[in-house]
C-alpha cells in the first residue's frame, strides 16, 4: 500500500476513488472524482501547449480551478470559524484519505467564495490555517499538492497584500518542488509562486527568491531567475528599493551562471531592472567584462526587451536614448583607446550624450604654416602675422622674408601710404580712419 502511494498515475487515484464512493455523498464524491480526473484530460486536450510530461498546469488552469468548487453558504463569523477549524483538523493529520484532503483543500476555496474574508475573525484563523497548507504542499499525492497550491494561489488573488505573512511561510516549500520529477507537483508549485508574485507584492519574498538563485539545481535557478525577472515586470520601484544591493548582486551572478538558459534570463532580468534603477544597472555594466557586457547588447538587439521595460521606463525617451546607443557606451567602457577618448575635453564621457567626433583641419598644412611661422624672430614688429590662421598669406610656399614681404605689401601697403598722405596734407584720426584736409 505504501509504494501505492507513492505512484502519481491516475489510473491509481481513479480505482480509489471508486472503492470509496460510498463513504461520502454522491455530490461531494462526484466533484472528488471530477477533480481527479482532470489533469489527464487536461494535458490531453492540450498537450502541445505545456511541458513534456502528464498532468503538468498552467495559471490558465489553476485560474479556472478557483471556482469549481461546490458552493456553500456561512451566515455568521462562527460559523465561519467552526468550518475553517474542522478544515485544519483534516489537513493537519497526514493519516486522512488523501481524497479527504482534497476535499477541505476545495472546502477553503467554497468558504472564500462564501464570502469568509470578510468576518472579521478570518485573518487570525487563515494564520492558523499556514502549516496545515505547508503539509499539505509537502504531501506525497500530486492530487493533494495540486489542490493545495491552487488553494494558495486563489488565497493571494482574494487577499492580494493581506496575504503577506503566508505567502512568506509557504514560499520555500513551493520553491522545493520546482525539481520534482512529477510533473504535476512542478508545475504546480512553479503556477502558485507566479500567482503569488502577482497578486502579493511583499518585499520579504526577495530573499527567498534570491537566494535560490544560487542552488545547485539548474532547473531551480532557471525558474528562480524567471521569478525574479516578474517580480521586476509586475512590482511597483518602491516596493524593490529595500533590496536594491541583493538584486544587483544576484543578476551580477546569474550573467555568469555556468547554464546556458538561466544566463539569458539573468540578462533580461538585467533590462528589468534597468527600468526601475538606471544609475545601478549602468554601474553594474561597467563593472562587467566586455564579453558580458556585449552579450547584454546583443540581448537588447535580438529580442523585444524595450517593449517587455516597465511603464517607468517605456514612458523616459532620455532611458530610450540610451538603451539604443549600446556601441557609445561600448567607446567608453569597453576598456581600449578609441577616438572618442581621444576628445574627451569636447565629448562628454556620459554613455547618452557621446557623439561621433570629426575634424575638417589639412594637419599636414596646419604643421608646415606652424614651422613657417616659427622662424619669425619674436622681437619682429610684425610677429602678430603668426596669429593669422592657416591658410593666409603666412603660409604661402617660399622664403620666410619673401613672404612676409608679400604679405606687407599687398596688406599694409596702401594704408601705410594713405596714412603718409594724410599726415603731410592734413589730421588723421586714427579711430574713424577719416582724413580732414587742411590744405593742398
Amino acid at each position: 500500500m505504501e509504494q501505492s502511494d507513492k505512484n502519481f498515475e491516475d489510473e491509481d487515484d481513479g480505482g480509489r476513488s471508486s472503492s470509496s464512493s460510498s463513504k461520502a455523498p454522491p455530490g461531494g464524491r462526484r466533484t472528488v472524482i471530477s477533480c481527479v480526473r482532470r489533469p489527464s484530460s487536461a494535458s490531453s486536450t492540450k498537450p502541445t501547449g505545456k511541458e513534456a510530461g502528464a498532468g503538468a498546469v498552467d495559471e490558465e488552469d489553476f485560474i479556472k480551478a478557483f471556482e469549481d468548487v461546490p458552493s456553500i453558504q456561512i451566515y455568521s463569523n462562527r460559523e465561519m470559524e467552526d468550518q475553517l477549524t474542522k478544515i485544519r483538523e483534516v489537513l493537519s493529520d497526514d493519516k486522512h484519505d488523501w481524497e479527504h484532503r482534497v476535499v477541505a483543500l476545495k472546502k477553503v476555496r467554497s468558504l472564500i467564495l462564501a464570502g469568509a474574508t470578510d468576518y472579521e475573525g478570518f485573518p487570525q484563523q487563515l494564520r492558523l490555517l499556514e502549516g496545515s497548507l505547508k503539509l499539505s504542499a509537502k504531501d506525497l499525492r500530486s492530487q493533494v499538492v495540486r489542490e493545495a497550491c491552487i488553494t494558495l494561489g486563489h488565497l493571494s488573488s482574494v487577499l492580494r497584500n493581506k496575504f503577506d505573512h503566508g505567502a512568506e511561510s509557504v514560499m520555500p516549500t513551493l520553491l522545493n518542488l520546482v525539481p520534482n520529477s512529477a510533473k504535476v507537483m512542478a508545475t504546480s508549485g512553479m503556477a502558485a509562486i507566479r500567482l503569488i508574485l502577482r497578486h502579493t507584492h511583499y518585499p520579504r519574498l526577495i530573499p527567498i527568491i534570491t537566494s535560490n538563485c544560487t542552488s545547485k539545481s539548474v532547473a531551480v535557478r532557471r525558474r528562480c531567475y524567471e521569478f525574479l525577472d516578474l517580480m521586476l515586470q509586475e512590482w511597483h520601484t518602491n516596493t524593490l528599493e529595500r533590496h536594491v544591493a541583493v538584486l544587483t548582486e544576484t543578476i551580477r551572478k546569474g550573467i555568469h551562471d555556468a547554464d546556458s538558459e538561466a544566463r539569458s534570463i539573468a540578462r533580461r532580468c538585467y533590462w528589468g531592472f534597468h527600468g526601475h534603477y538606471s544609475r545601478e544597472a549602468e554601474h553594474l555594466f561597467h563593472a562587467l567584462e566586455s564579453t558580458y557586457q556585449k552579450a547584454l547588447q546583443s540581448h537588447l538587439k535580438s529580442s523585444d526587451s524595450i517593449v517587455s521595460l516597465p511603464q517607468s521606463d517605456r514612458s523616459s525617451s532620455s532611458s530610450q536614448e540610451s538603451l539604443n546607443r549600446p556601441l557609445s557606451v561600448r567607446s567608453v567602457i569597453g576598456g581600449s583607446i578609441t577616438r572618442s577618448k581621444l576628445v574627451g575635453t569636447r565629448v562628454s564621457t556620459t554613455p547618452g550624450s557621446l557623439q561621433r567626433s570629426r575634424s575638417d583641419i589639412d594637419v599636414n598644412a596646419a604643421s608646415s604654416a606652424k614651422s613657417r611661422l616659427s622662424t619669425v624672430p619674436a622681437s619682429s614688429p610684425f610677429s602678430s602675422a603668426a596669429a593669422l590662421p592657416p591658410g593666409s598669406y603666412a603660409s604661402l610656399d617660399g622664403a620666410p622674408g619673401k613672404s612676409d614681404a608679400l604679405f606687407l605689401a599687398q596688406r599694409w601697403g596702401p594704408v601705410l601710404l594713405f596714412h603718409a598722405v594724410g599726415m603731410v596734407f592734413g589730421a588723421f584720426n586714427p579711430h574713424s580712419g577719416i582724413i580732414w584736409m587742411d590744405s593742398v
